[in-house]
Formats: C-alpha cells, sequence, structure tokens
C-alpha cells in the first residue's frame, strides 16, 4: 500500500497537465511519452499505474536517471511516505534538483507546445537548397526540427534538449553559457572520435559568427551532441554551452541534416505565428532586399547607399570607406545586373530587429563577372531594414 504524501512537490506538480496526444507536435512514441505518462498517473494520485509504468520505463533505458529516481521513490514510499522526489534515496541535493528540474522542462511541452501550423517567427525564409532547419528553444529545453515542404516550413519531429550549465547568451569563453542567435551547421564529428561526455557525435555550429566577433563575444567549440555513454538524458541545464540530446535522438536527428546547410536558431522564449503572419513578414523582408539588389542595378549612388546603416563596417572598411569604395567602383560600370539565388532569411529569435541574410550572388558588369555567397547582416532603424555588414561566410572571421 503507498503512503505518499506528495513525490512531485511545488511547482512540479502545478506544471502538470493533462496527456495531449504525441502525434499533435511531432514527438513520437516512445521514452518520453512514458515519462509522462507515469508524472500523470502521479499527479492523480495512481500510484499503482505510476508504478507499473515508471518499472517499464526503467526497464526500457536502465541509464534513465529520472525515471530510476522516481520508481526508488514509488518503492520505498510503499513503506515510508516521502516529501519529495529523492528525498531517501539521493543525498546530493544539486542532482537531485537537476532531475526534478528535468521532468519540470519534460511536462513544462504538454502546455507550451506550439500548435498545429504554427512557425516560429525568426524563420522568415528558408532556401530552396535548406531541406531542414533546428530551432531550439532553452526556455522549455526543446529542439525542433523543420523541414522544408515546397517552400514551407513543416514541424517533423521534435526532442527534450540540454544547455549550458551557465545559462544563455554567450558572451566569452569559459562562461558555460549557450548563445542565442542564427548559426549554422559547419560540420560533423562522429563518436568514435570524440571524448565519451559528448555521446553519438556532434554537429558543430558557426559560433562566433561574424556578428558575435563585431560584439567582441569569444570561446569556441559549441555543438549540438549526444548524451555521456552512460546517462540517457541529462538536466536542462547540463553542458558546458552546447545543445545535448539524447544519444537515439541524437543519431535520428544526425542522419537528416546536411552538415553544411542547415540553420540552428537558438532562442530563449520562441515566438510563433499564424501562416497568413508569416507570408506577410516574408514578403515584406524579400521586398527589401529586391529593393536594394534593383537599387544597386540602378547605379544611382545616394539610393544604392541608402541601404546601409551607418554603423556598417565589414573586414576592411567602415561605412565612409565603403560608401567611397562604391561609388567609384559602380561608377566606372556601363551596366550592373545581380541575380539573386538560394535566398535564406532568418531574424535573431531575442532580437526580432537583427536579421541574417544569405544567398548566391550572380554579378554581372561590362568589365566583370563572377559568382560568389553572400551573407548580410542587416539591423532595423527607425523602422527600416539597413545593412551593418556582408561578406564571404566561406571565408570565416578575419
Amino acid at each position: 500500500m503507498f503512503t505518499v504524501k506528495s513525490l512531485l512537490v511545488g511547482s512540479l506538480l502545478t506544471l502538470t497537465l493533462p496527456l495531449h496526444a504525441a502525434t499533435d507536435y511531432g514527438v513520437s512514441e516512445g521514452n518520453e511519452e512514458l515519462l509522462i505518462q507515469g508524472l500523470e498517473s502521479l499527479a492523480s494520485q495512481q500510484f499503482d499505474n505510476a508504478l507499473g509504468q515508471f518499472r517499464e520505463l526503467t526497464q526500457k533505458r536502465p541509464d534513465f536517471r529520472l525515471a530510476q529516481l522516481v520508481y526508488a521513490d514509488l518503492l520505498a514510499s510503499q513503506a515510508d511516505p516521502l516529501g519529495q522526489v529523492g528525498n531517501a534515496q539521493v543525498q546530493r541535493k544539486k542532482e537531485v534538483q537537476g532531475l526534478i528540474d528535468e521532468a519540470r522542462a519534460r511536462l513544462m511541452m504538454t502546455r507550451e507546445k506550439p500548435g498545429a501550423g504554427l512557425i516560429p517567427k525568426s524563420l522568415v525564409k528558408m532556401s530552396d537548397n535548406q531541406k531542414y532547419l533546428i530551432v531550439v528553444d532553452t526556455n522549455i529545453s526543446r529542439l525542433f526540427l523543420f523541414e522544408n515542404l515546397q517552400g514551407t516550413p513543416t514541424l517533423v519531429k521534435d526532442y527534450y534538449a540540454s544547455y549550458g550549465r551557465g545559462g544563455t547568451e554567450k558572451v566569452k569563453q569559459g562562461d558555460l553559457k549557450t548563445p542565442l542567435g542564427v548559426y549554422f551547421v559547419t560540420g560533423r564529428f562522429k563518436d568514435q572520435n570524440l571524448p565519451e561526455r559528448y555521446g553519438s557525435g556532434a554537429l558543430p555550429i558557426n559560433y562566433p559568427n561574424m556578428w558575435d566577433y563585431r560584439q567582441g563575444h569569444t570561446g569556441n567549440g559549441i555543438w549540438v551532441h549526444g548524451s555521456p555513454v552512460d546517462t540517457y538524458s541529462r538536466p536542462p541545464k547540463a553542458s558546458e554551452g552546447c545543445i545535448s540530446l539524447t544519444n537515439p535522438d541524437f543519431i535520428e536527428l544526425d542522419g537528416l541534416v546536411d552538415i553544411n546547410n542547415t540553420p540552428v536558431l537558438i532562442g530563449n522564449g520562441m515566438e510563433w505565428v499564424e501562416r497568413s503572419t508569416w507570408v506577410a513578414q516574408q514578403q515584406e523582408i524579400e521586398k527589401a532586399v529586391d529593393q536594394w539588389r534593383a537599387d544597386w542595378e540602378s547605379q544611382n549612388h545616394e539610393r544604392y547607399i541608402s541601404h546601409y546603416s551607418k554603423t556598417y563596417k565589414d573586414s576592411s572598411r567602415d561605412y565612409a570607406s565603403f560608401s567611397d569604395y562604391k561609388k567609384r567602383v559602380n561608377s566606372g560600370k556601363e551596366y550592373i545586373k545581380v541575380g539573386l539565388s538560394d535566398l535564406s532569411l532568418f531574424t535573431y529569435p531575442n532580437n526580432p530587429d537583427l536579421l541574417v541574410v544569405t544567398f548566391n550572388q550572380d554579378y554581372q558588369s561590362n568589365n566583370y563577372k563572377g559568382e560568389s555567397i553572400k551573407r548580410q547582416y542587416w539591423v532595423k532603424e527607425e523602422g527600416r531594414w539597413k545593412i551593418a555588414y556582408e561578406g564571404d561566410p566561406s571565408k570565416g572571421i578575419p
């Protein structure tokens, strides 16, 4: 007989809500669904059901520490009442709190999950050659995977994810924080080439990017990776700044993403919008980019340079020297034609007035032809988008 006063006390119980069907938001049935069902059984004091559910979960995943902790408490509570999770079994309070935080984060998804068809506002436009896109919301410890279906981003998977134990908004080496912003996968590391703490592999991202560099941010080695080999999952704030998934989830994700062309949007409290709002935002920003292109072709310097912020700075020029350089070069052309393809547009999740624009540029004039990849950072000034940086992302940070 159970003599339990409260297995999931305080804020954990307040976050327990009726279980939603996993198919509503892309989570595959399995370990996480069984965990949430068990927690819901606890909330409704159906302890026999909870015991069976947690027994099954620990048998399936002996390395799932959260499940093991709750299961142990359930067994112990048949003899002695408990006041909180892990009260008698685990002496390390910090570790227990981390596991409680993990349960809270997983339960929060039942309340915070985006509605069907909603799109992150930061995801303005995926290029035609970007098949998948990763969105991380540290506020709910969740990684969302979107697939590009004929130009419309569609949520296909989502996973519980840990982030930096120092929190978010990384600014310097060693702060153990996860950066917030727009990044891109730059490669792949296999598990056999990594220390065990990275689990089943890693996808490095381009932190610090050029905007981070301009802001004086330091540090490196920010990856999306698995979990230590002896651990199924980790508390929400557990890494040294990376995004960490369970190893089965990372293996699934790794099998889908393109290591050279997958955007990674990281925010703390992602805003989601209806498709009509998303379309209108995309059209507005595309119009601004196309107007810049057309004004470049016009060879009217005042119109062209009006698209650039006075704060503009690239690897070699500030606004004044850039303006002088472009005026001199463009005035010497008989004609200019600029074609843009594979255009992608993303705003920073926690700074919607900062826009990342990437495209393939086909430039033609009477005396020069060339193709290149260009990445620009646009800032909104007095309601108008203006370019604050542009360069070739393949050349890296100077």
